[in-house]
């Protein structure tokens, strides 16, 4: 398979940027308010996410949809796009009302 890091890209006299294609991709199909875990692909650092509507992310963790405020730390994500994965190794994720989440992963 070809090389799957992340780089940068530049090409053309005006400078445009971009980042290579992801070459592993995952998709979940949520439920509304059914929470699921998604397992990071092993050895892969970087994630984009994607969306046909709302949905909270969590990393190492289950993700809940906040229904009182959350002051200790552990609220998930509202529509996270790019992150590191650092070393997470679940991502879990959740939506109000039924949603589709595509994940693009890195090295």
């Amino acid at each position: 398979m070809a090389d799957q890091s992340l780089k940068v890209v530049e090409k053309g006299r005006f400078s445009t940027v971009g980042i290579n294609r992801a070459r592993y991709v995952d998709a979940r199909v949520l439920a509304a308010g059914v929470a699921e875990v998604h397992t990071v692909p092993t050895g892969y650092n970087y994630v984009n996410f994607s969306a046909d509507g709302n949905f909270y992310a969590n990393f190492d963790a289950a993700a809940a949809i906040p229904s009182a405020d959350v002051t200790d730390g552990t609220g998930s994500v509202l529509n996270p796009t790019f992150k590191s994965l650092e070393s997470a190794t679940t991502i879990g994720l959740v939506a109000a009302t039924a949603t589709v989440v595509t994940m693009e992963f890195w090295k």
